[in-house]
């Protein structure tokens, strides 16, 4: 066999001569060609990001020699490159001449990778890294093939994405940079410890040769039982001639690999492993200490280490390692997980026909399996797990060996684990019902989950069993093929993947909630319901599922009669009515994303029932399929609702459902069916919960097949909606089809659409408001694109209803001639409108004469004209009808409205003669010192009839100057209780002089908002002291949030 790593010819110039094109050229023709098992397990963009010297680097690493050179000439000739060919074939004839008949005995010359190869010496003699792999091949790679993520003592293993990854990084020849040190991280069961297995063993194999002459493959969990020792001895170097040849290669600077498994289950006191460091492979160290002395390169300082952990101990692995490359292990990919599920029930290919019967048999187990999974999306994603995709497979195999529907298998996480250990309980005893000594192991190993969960225990060593009066060494094979894992060498176990884990030790925390008393204990629910318990400890989370999962009567039954464990069926009312430190129930101390999961989990329709009736209002946020399935089950089981807010993120529904519209049911892609009969169940809700009167369908994503399921469903509903919302939705006719929807209905009084195309939303809405059963009193339209045109056929519809009261146009493109077209119809005796918000729709002083018309309306209270172009000459117009006597507005908004200080003056004439007004926002406009003068003036006269509750000059660009005028004039005035002059620059004194001048007498304001020093002692004391003097007083400091629009004020228009 021939083995990559030595090349009779310089490919790194031949490439070089290469210009961009041709080398793109050059990469294209190699991909065609048929490529050694070796090359394709190089990601596809390394070698096409790689330059010319990069690329020789790839292919001398990863192909064989001969192979290379009769591929690199054919290319080159076909690029019509002759002369580069040419160069290939004369070195080639000239390194054949030059070939030496025998190996020398020297050091080997640099990058020849003469000891990278398996083959023998001149005298025939056995080199000692061979015999070093093979070694490593008799003792290892036949246990560790067995634990290639096994179909259970058969052999299956996917070969995957992050090893591909993993071989780059390990790489030490590539010209890509390099890191000396690589960390696979990831969760438990995720595969890092096969992934670094399989580096070995391919290592073993001569797979990666040509990269180190030596490797070694320590287990961390070995460590923990070894007595001090040397270094030699921790690698096994014993063997004085093998000790000779490694201390040669690392004379001659040679790369090796070490390989560094579980560094998270390592067990060593706080800080120990950065102390006594040595570099001296004889001196007697703790093995923890020798480690890291390895890890700091201390031992050897050139070595390629990779170092694989949970995640969790990233900060330790960073304190002990020098810029470490990080690969994250997610386990499966959806292909990968695919994958696995084929290998596994197909088998191999048959050659005669009941082979391929049974193949064909198999692949149609696979793809049930697989469809069943799938499902339930949750459980599908826990298959990227290879540890546990092995524990799926092997229950859904003997479900339906027993004739089981693996869909009810799949239906939650309990029933998958709870069916796995059923089964495998069943099928090892040959009984329904296991004898009394295993019913005690059983319990034993569930109390041992528990306490290793609690304790955060990778790994479970002699002494935890013996707490529990268990011999390790002796207990049932069930034990130790299903549930607890030994390794190869040593002494400790592990649950063989975290949902069984989690599974037995949820059954004791439900067996310690039944006797839940005064006194908690380690296993009290109340102690995992902590939100500082399960930031520590997330495990905490998984299992919470599990015990909700418990929950389920037909688990509890089965529990009992099969497994020996008793649980009570009262125990799920303690979710319920156990009440904690906070006076509430237990469920109600998760997040609601948590709650609706958990109450999913447990497939009691009578406990959903019971625990949704806690809720009156609830606020959905679906990011994913899962989420709609659990919401799906728990509101359709609801009765209590009042209030709804629902936001669907894009991607939870396929967003192209045209298929769905055009074929017929049964053809449906599983997966969209799926979804259909969650999103109908979840409509569900809208009849069951007969008090709900608002809803909220915000910034979500919908497609056709789902909007018109909504549709269908509200009409037909018990409810009775009184308020809806519809902000950014999609598709686009979503808000035409709701409104639609909304045609006559009786009940509806408050509508919000917003973010919506208006050209296609207006001529629905219109018959809407004309429907005489139409009792809409609030509208709003905001953020929505037209024309005047529509404009103008909407608006006569206005005059119609009788009802309607409040009317939102914020945000829209309405122009001067739009609202021109609305004061048409406002003038009608028919219109009611009492509120009305024109804020930011193009208008300028040309519409105030229209508006002023309106003004005087006897219906008209409150207007917000915020953020349009008025300017002095247009709030002149609207002051002279705001002064008139019957005007009975009472809050005005001309916030950002272009004002100066020569506006003031008709602003202070119109408070003079009207006393409707209570509440005038002026702020973000420049009225200076003079404006604020002028304002005070009016403010402070003791004969006028001036009822001003509230006046808001934030941002008018007062300055020092105007403090003492709004003194006198907090002083003189008897109505102001509301004074914000935030974002003014008033000077470091102007709260001292506010409140010296309050001081004096008890006067009506009650809020004042300015900016100030907070953390300025004397300011402190002084607030204080106004506080005592002045209760009803609140002085709050310039504090304006940058995401909001302007602050949060009390004169809301709505």
């Amino acid at each position: 066999m021939e083995h990559p790593g030595l090349l009779n010819f310089n490919l790194k110039d031949v490439l070089g001569k290469l210009d961009k094109t041709e080398l793109d050229d050059f990469k294209n023709a190699l991909k065609k060609c048929s490529l050694p098992d070796m090359l394709k397990q190089v990601p596809k963009l390394t070698v096409n990001l790689a330059n010319g010297a990069q690329l020789a680097e790839i292919l001398t690493g990863y192909c064989p020699s001969g192979w290379l050179e009769k591929v690199t000439v054919q290319i080159l000739e076909e690029m019509n490159r002759a002369d580069l060919a040419g160069l290939v074939t004369k070195q080639l004839e000239e390194a054949a001449l030059k070939s030496p008949k025998k190996v020398s005995s020297s050091a080997p010359k640099e990058d020849t990778g003469t000891l990278f190869f398996m083959e023998k010496g001149a005298q025939g003699a056995e080199k000692p890294e061979h015999r070093h792999k093979k070694l490593w091949k008799s003792e290892y790679t036949d246990k560790w093939r067995k634990s290639l993520w096994p179909k259970y003592n058969e052999d299956i293993y996917v070969d995957t994405e992050s090893y591909r990854a993993l071989m780059m990084a390990c790489n030490p020849k590539a010209e890509m940079p390099f890191a000396h040190t690589v960390v696979l991280h990831g969760p438990p069961g995720s595969g890092k410890s096969t992934m670094a297995k399989r580096l070995m063993v391919g290592w073993s194999e001569s797979k990666q040769a040509q990269m180190f002459p030596c490797a070694f493959y320590i287990s961390c969990r070995e460590i923990n039982n070894i007595d001090p020792c040397t270094f030699a001895h921790l690698l096994f170097m014993d063997n004085n001639s093998w000790r000779a040849h490694v201390t040669k290669q690392i004379g001659w600077d040679r790369k090796f690999l070490f390989v560094v498994d579980g560094f998270d289950e390592l067990v060593a006191p706080a800080g120990a492993l950065l102390c006594d460091l040595c570099s001296d492979w004889d001196t007697v160290q703790p093995a923890a200490v020798l480690l890291t002395s390895l890890l700091k390169r201390k031992m050897v300082p050139h070595a390629t280490l990779l170092v694989t952990t949970r995640t969790k101990a990233l900060q330790q692995i960073h304190l002990m390692t020098d810029q470490p490359m990080l690969i994250e292990m997610k386990g499966f990919s959806e292909q990968e997980t695919q994958e696995y599920f084929r290998k596994y029930f197909n088998g191999e290919e048959g050659e005669d026909e009941e082979q391929e019967e049974e193949e064909e048999e198999g692949k149609e187990k696979a793809l049930r399996a697989l469809s069943a999974v799938k499902g339930n999306a949750s459980l599908f994603r826990m298959a990227s797990l290879p540890a546990t995709c092995g524990i799926l497979c092997l229950s859904l195999e003997l479900g339906m060996k027993s004739g089981e529907d693996p869909a009810l298998t799949c239906q939650t996480h309990t029933c998958m684990f709870l069916s796995f250990l059923c089964r495998v309980f069943s099928l090892e005893t040959s009984e329904d019902s296991l004898n009394t000594e295993l019913h005690t192991l059983f319990k034993k190993i569930c109390t041992l989950a528990a306490d290793s969960l609690l304790e955060q225990l990778p790994v479970l060593c002699e002494e935890d069993f013996l707490k529990l009066q268990l011999d390790p060494n002796k207990l049932h094979p069930i034990i130790y093929k299903y549930i607890l894992l030994k390794n190869c060498s040593s002494k400790c176990l592990s649950f063989s993947c975290l949902g069984i884990q989690q599974l037995l030790a949820a059954i004791i925390f439900v067996q310690e909630l039944e006797q839940e008393g005064k006194n908690v204990s380690k296993y009290s629910i109340q102690n995992m319901l902590s939100r500082e318990a399960r930031l520590k400890n997330p495990n905490l989370s998984g299992l919470l599922m599990f015990v909700f999962g418990l929950l389920n009567e037909t688990w509890i039954q089965k529990l009992k009669t099969i497994l020996g464990c008793q649980i009570s069926i009262g125990v799920k009312k303690k979710f319920l009515e156990c009440e904690s430190g906070e006076n509430k129930p237990f469920l109600l101390l998760m997040d609601l994303p948590e709650i609706l999961s958990c109450l999913y989990e447990s497939q009691e329709e009578g406990l959903v029932k019971e625990a949704m009736a806690l809720f009156e209002e609830i606020s959905l946020h679906l990011k994913t399929n899962t989420d709609l399935m659990y919401a799906s089950f728990c509101l359709k089981n609801s009765q209590n609702l009042q209030t709804m807010s629902l936001q669907v993120e894009k991607g939870v529904f396929p967003e192209n459902d045209a298929s769905l519209e055009s074929t017929a049911q049964d053809q449906r892609s599983q997966d969209d069916q799926h979804l259909l009969t969650f999103w109908t169940d979840f409509c569900d809700m809208f009849n069951s919960n007969e008090k709900l009167v608002s809803l909220d369908i915000s910034e979500s994503f919908f497609n056709s097949s789902l909007l018109q399921i909504l549709c269908e469903k509200l009409p037909s509903a018990r409810c009775c909606l009184q308020k809806v919302v519809l902000k950014n939705i999609s598709p686009d006719d979503a808000y035409e089809k709701l409104c639609l929807v909304f045609n006559g209905y009786e009940s509806l009084s408050h509508l919000t659409l917003e973010g919506g195309k208006l050209s296609t939303v207006l001529p629905s809405l219109c018959e809407v408001v004309k429907n005489p059963a139409c009792k809409l009193r609030f509208l709003r339209l905001g953020s929505c694109s037209t024309t005047v045109e529509k404009w103008d056929d909407f608006f006569p519809a206005l005059k119609v209803s009788q009802v309607l009261t409040c009317l939102d146009l914020t945000d829209n493109e309405l122009s001067d001639k739009g609202a021109k077209l609305l004061c048409k119809t406002w003038k009608q005796p028919t219109c009611k409108l009492q509120r009305v918000s024109l804020e930011n729709c193009r208008l300028t002083e040309v519409c105030c004469k229209d508006l002023s018309l309106v003004i005087i309306s006897q219906t008209l209270t409150h207007l917000n004209l915020a953020k349009n172009i008025l300017g002095d000459d247009g709030i002149k117009i609207l002051c002279e009808s705001l002064s008139h006597t019957k005007c009975i507005l009472q809050t005005l908004v001309l916030w950002s409205c272009n004002i100066t200080s020569n506006g003031c003056h008709h602003i202070a004439k119109m408070l003079r003669q009207t006393q409707s007004l209570e509440h005038l926002d002026l702020g973000q406009n420049r009225i200076g010192t003079i404006g604020a003068k002028i304002l005070c003036e009016v403010l402070k006269e003791s004969k006028s009839q001036i009822n001003l509750k509230s006046l808001w000059l934030c941002g008018c660009s007062i300055t020092p100057l105007s403090c003492k005028d709004i003194s006198e004039t907090l002083r003189k005035n008897k109505s102001l209780n509301t004074l914000d002059l935030a974002h003014n620059t008033l000077g470091t004194d102007a709260v001292k002089t506010f409140c010296e001048e309050l001081k004096l007498k008890v006067c009506p304001l009650q809020t004042l908002r300015l900016k100030f020093d907070g953390a300025n002692p004397s300011i402190q004391k002084l607030i204080q002291e106004m506080k005592e003097s002045h209760p009803q007083l609140t002085i709050k400091n310039d504090q304006l949030d940058s995401k909001k629009k302007r602050p949060s004020l009390p004169h809301c228009i709505f």
